[in-house]
């Protein structure tokens, strides 16, 4: 074991407890209660938890067009849940937008988890990135009915 192996194994646990927040916000938004004040506390944990260590790998292994992108992906996926966390703690921000906000963000985090596992090109890197969005995206039409059913 070595300090690059610890500085992964942190990175994954920060990248994981990402995914933990776009669950309890997502169960939030179906059941009508607000999950903010908990993305307020564990998001900056998380962003911790992924940033410092994925800096130090970047420094050991080199900077590389999938690191760019994912970079890029996790700093539109945190101003995203910010803004909509704050949004909806002061009551400013739709359900639906949330739950477009939400969806986009997983989507995000689908294609930086891609990038991450397959280190892609940068053009695959970038489409990853592209795909999961559309596809999160495309994913709202079928989720309105159900938002609207329920």
């Amino acid at each position: 074991m070595n300090l690059y192996s610890i500085a992964l194994f942190v990175h994954v646990v920060g990248a994981v407890l990402v995914f933990v927040l776009l669950t309890v916000e997502g169960v939030g938004l179906r059941s009508g209660s607000s999950a903010a004040q908990l993305g307020r506390t564990l998001g900056p944990l998380s962003a911790l938890a992924i940033l410092v260590p994925g800096f130090y790998m970047a420094a050991q292994t080199g900077w590389y067009a999938w690191t760019a992108a994912g970079l890029g992906a996790y700093a539109v996926i945190a101003a995203l849940g910010a803004y909509t966390g704050i949004g909806v703690m002061r009551g400013r921000v739709s359900r639906q937008l949330a739950t477009l906000s939400l969806l986009i963000r997983v989507g995000l985090s689908l294609g930086v988890l891609f990038d991450m596992t397959v280190k892609p090109e940068a053009f695959v890197a970038v489409a990853a990135l592209a795909v999961g969005a559309a596809l999160a995206v495309a994913g709202i039409v079928p989720l309105r009915r159900v938002l609207t059913a329920g």
